[in-house]
Parts: C-alpha cells; structure tokens; sequence
C-alpha cells in the first residue's frame, strides 16, 4: 500500500528535467509552423536567385544589356531586368491578339529539330499547359492518393497521382503516383504501384501538401476522421 502511494506521489511531481521540458516543448510548437513557413520562403528565394539574380549566367546577360547604359552593375542588372520583363510583356500582348498559334508553331518548328531539346521542351509544355487557363481540367485531375504496399493492411504512404489513366505493364494495372518529400514537397519520387494499392482520400492538394511541410503533424487532421474503424 505505502508503495503505491510513493508511486502516485512521484508522478504528480514532475522532475526538474520534466519541468524545463514541457515550456520549451510548447514554445518549440508555438514558433515551428513559423519557421517552416520562413524556411519554405528562404529555399524559393535562394532558388530564384541563384537561377536569376545579379551573379547567375542569366544575370550576367542581363547586366551586360544594363552595362550600355551606366556603369553601375547593380543598376545595370535592373536595367537589363526591366528590358526583358517588357520584352515578356509585349511578347504576352502580341499573344492575345491571335498569335499564339504562329508562335507556337514556330518554336515547335525550331525546338523539335533538335532531339534532346526537343524531350525537354515537350516536358515543359506539358507542365506549362497544366497552369494555364485551358488546361484547368488536368490540374483538377491531380488528386492526393493513399497507397498502400502489399495492399490495404500494409505500409501507407500519401502521394500525389497526376491523372487517372492507368498504366499497363506486362500484363498488370499500375498507377503513376508522386511521393513528395518532407517538411519541403517540392522533389520526391516517382512510382508505378499497382492499382489497387491505390485509394482516393477526400481532401485537395492543399491538404497533401500541409501534411508534408509539418511533417505528418496534421495527419490526424485530414486521414483519421476518414479511416474505416478497426473491427
């Protein structure tokens, strides 16, 4: 009996160390969605920069157009930012008045004589069509997927499946799916599960995406409330 009692007296007083903890802890998940969030700005501002800022093969050219005018290289890099931006806006003009089409064609036409060249530039289309305006069908087509390995009762990952359409490989069914990487989901891997490991969940990509960047924090928030209970 008086060992109980010791026992229930220790575990309503906390130790010193136990004391410090839980403060800093607490204070650890006020800031970290902060830091997060600064440190996803940081890595895009760095990314920027470093493929378009002042000290970038593509800055150089810029500052070299400046480099006409003044001899400032900072000034110089602004003056060249601003020529291609305005080239870029008269370009977007010219555009929607009706010449899409004739540039289209004509940078298919140049682009596509070169091999390697031209398996980057289809790429890229691809993914630029995604965002514009008429290809809104295929960015709705992007849906967060559970897959599971070895199917359901195995391991479960979150990922992101780019279209529906299956893909058939020696006589089985697969899905493409996207495995992003965490806190920051913007690399990842590219898989081809078997479709039926594959299950829809009922929330958007943003919903992916949050539980990523807080590193399977929110994962109650958005997959709990939706799982089948335990028989």
């Amino acid at each position: 009996m008086a060992d109980n009692v010791m026992t229930e007296e220790v575990g309503k007083n906390p130790g010193l160390f136990q004391r410090i903890a839980r403060p800093f802890i607490a204070g650890l998940l006020a800031v970290f969605p902060l830091v997060l969030t600064l440190g996803v700005v940081y890595w895009l501002a760095k990314f920027i920069r470093d493929l378009l800022g002042p000290k970038s093969d593509f800055g150089r050219v810029l500052g070299s157009i400046g480099l006409q005018f003044v001899t400032s290289n900072i000034v110089a890099y602004l003056i060249g930012l601003g020529v291609a931006l305005a080239l870029i806006y008269l370009l977007g003009l010219l555009v929607e008045a009706g010449m899409k089409n004739r540039w289209n064609a004509l940078v298919d036409t140049i682009m596509k004589r070169v091999p390697l060249v031209s398996t980057v530039y289809d790429t890229s289309k691809k993914l630029i069509r995604m965002f514009d305006q008429k290809g809104e069908s295929e960015m709705r087509a992007m849906s967060p997927v559970l897959c599971y390995f070895g199917g359901e009762g195995g391991t479960a990952v979150l990922a992101l499946m780019p279209n529906e359409q299956p893909i058939h490989l020696g006589g089985f069914t697969y899905r493409a799916v996207l495995i992003p990487t965490a806190p920051i989901p913007f690399g990842g891997a590219l898989l081809y599960v078997p479709a039926d490991w594959v299950k829809p969940v009922d929330f958007a990509v943003d919903g992916l995406f949050n539980v990523y960047m807080t590193m399977g924090v929110t994962s109650p928030d958005y997959l709990q409330p939706r799982l089948a209970p335990r028989a």
